[in-house]
């Protein structure tokens, strides 16, 4: 029996959660020093692990934070001190890859396509010749929940590793429902991702899985942040069982449970899931007169860009409250772009609460058309 009100959120995360997930984070206080405890944090971390790959090659590193914490801290602790990463910019995030490594003053190469549009393979490979001598590693998203652009994975990855780059992935978005694997010559060797988008858990951590030989290359690396340091974190999870730093038990609690229902329902029925509920959702948004901001070819399937109405009816806020009052949550496109708004299938919903989701906004365009 359900406990607490179920919304539907349509945002690109946080994430539906289901009610086992929220049952989950109510366990007794617990010191994350305690064996039990530790045993849980292995258990955690073998599940992300194996879901890129074996336990004997990869290894999976949380991180208490936001996601955009891990990217950081893979990027200080990947990337060498005298290495150059190369960065694609095609979206509000690859911007902000740009913009820690600026921060740490970290040496970096630009590929900037431009904000939501495909990558040039060709010229991908051009940029990476011309610089090639510098460049060690290759840093992208995967999925642009900016504009809701994913960036073809494997054939990025077969370009950076025919130049001899280690290729690190922000795949916030992606992992737990599109296949990531890691490990083998023509793969990345780092993904980043977080505890609260297709995985289903709830907000708070973030983490690497990265290759054993990526955290071996990275020793030699001099330590740019004490907190932030992955190598430093997988070491001592790796002796003590232990985070080097207080981790909050029950949001690890909660994404235990996320993942027993991910093995349960597996990649490529979560994946298929999201994909039902995105054709539900592009194909009513188009009956209802709305235009997608991305050409179909290009769209992830798991968020999608809508332009907005040029109408006077059209008042985003005023949309937002009437289908929050609903139980929906919609979500602002970025600003300095086309004018958009973002709906996201992510989470514990499947197609039938995309049909609820298009009643209530055709009810409400009945009322203010």
């Amino acid at each position: 029996m359900s406990t607490t009100e179920r919304r539907t959120l349509l945002n690109p995360g946080p994430s539906t959660t289901s009610e086992t997930v929220k049952q989950a984070l109510v366990i007794p206080d617990v010191c994350p020093r305690e064996e039990a405890f530790c045993d849980l944090v292995r258990e955690v971390r073998d599940r992300l692990a194996t879901i890129a790959g074996d336990l004997d090659q990869v290894t999976a590193i949380p991180i208490v934070g936001s996601g955009t914490t891990a990217l950081e801290a893979a990027l200080v602790s990947f990337v060498p001190n005298d290495g150059t990463v190369a960065i694609l910019d095609n979206g509000d995030y690859g911007r902000r890859l740009i913009s820690m490594a600026e921060t740490y003053g970290i040496s970096t190469r630009v590929i900037a396509p431009g904000w939501g549009v495909p990558v040039d393979l060709n010229e991908l490979d051009q940029a990476l010749s011309t610089d090639g001598d510098d460049i060690t590693h290759l840093y992208f998203v995967h999925h642009e929940t900016s504009s809701g652009l994913l960036n073809p994975l494997d054939e990025i990855t077969a370009v950076a590793k025919k130049h001899g780059l280690t290729v690190m992935v922000d795949a916030m978005s992606t992992f737990g429902a599109l296949p990531i694997p890691l490990g083998g010559d023509d793969q990345p060797d780092v993904l980043v991702a977080s505890s609260n988008k297709c995985l289903q858990g709830m907000a708070g951590l973030g983490f690497a899985v990265a290759t054993r030989q990526a955290v071996e290359d990275a020793r030699r690396i001099t330590p740019r942040s004490f907190v932030l340091n992955l190598v430093a974190e997988f070491d001592h999870l790796e002796k003590t069982g232990q985070a080097r730093f207080t981790v909050p038990p029950q949001v690890y609690s909660a994404l235990r449970q996320a993942l027993v229902e991910f093995a349960e329902e597996g990649i490529e029925g979560r994946g298929a899931r999201y994909q039902a509920s995105m054709q539900r959702l592009v194909k009513g948004l188009r009956a209802l007169g709305f235009e997608m901001l991305l050409d179909d070819e290009c769209q992830s399937g798991i968020l999608v860009s809508i332009r907005e109405p040029d109408a006077p009816w059209y008042d985003f806020v005023d949309m937002h409250d009437a289908l929050d009052r609903e139980g929906f949550t919609i979500y602002p496109g970025k600003l300095g772009v086309t004018p958009n708004f973002r709906l996201a299938v992510i989470g514990d919903i499947d197609a039938s609460d995309i049909e609820r989701f298009l009643a209530a906004l055709t009810d409400y365009l009945e009322r203010v058309r």
